[in-house]
């Protein structure tokens, strides 16, 4: 295995994309169409709705321009991959750049700070060395901060983020 730089993990959806829009519009039809939320919310036509963070795209473009090795990892289920390819990309990150996308496997219904540390610990096994987390799910990063120690974890909240102690 070759040498891989530090990693930055990041999160997609209230990190990297503000889904206040799909989260309205997923409860609303959930609850009209009386199907499942989270079949809606992770609904390909409802992608369309989520808006770029600033912040979370220039965090993550920070860390590739400082040579460090960037993987993302989501609660999102792996039967919408190619879509979410195409959605960093309309957003403007470059993902040949991304060393791994980590998605939640299909019909996998446990809790995300579960599925996420689950993701985390495979990139750890592939011989990623975590540097940062950055992600909006304040459970998952206390969650984290056991299992690896000495990563500097990131909380975004809304257009802003905190380092999480």
């Amino acid at each position: 295995m070759g040498y891989l730089p530090p990693l930055c993990i990041f999160d997609i959806d209230g990190v990297l994309l503000d889904v206040t829009l799909r989260l309205s519009k997923a409860q609303e039809l959930a609850r009209i169409l009386n199907r499942d939320f989270w079949d809606t919310f992770f609904s390909e036509e409802l992608l369309s709705l989520d808006t770029p963070r600033r912040v979370g795209i220039e965090l993550l473009r920070r860390c590739l321009a400082r040579g460090l090795a960037v993987a993302i990892i989501t609660g999102r289920p792996r039967r919408i991959y190619r879509e979410t390819v195409e959605q960093l990309k309309r957003i403007g990150v470059d993902v040949k750049f991304i060393w791994r996308i980590l998605m939640r496997r299909n019909n996998d219904l446990r809790p995300s700070p579960i599925v996420k540390l689950e993701l985390v610990k495979e990139l750890v096994k592939m011989g990623g060395i975590v540097l940062e987390i950055h992600d909006d799910d304040e459970e998952f990063l206390r969650l984290v901060k056991h299992e690896i120690p000495g990563a500097h974890l990131y909380l975004h909240i809304g257009d802003t983020y905190v380092r999480y102690a």
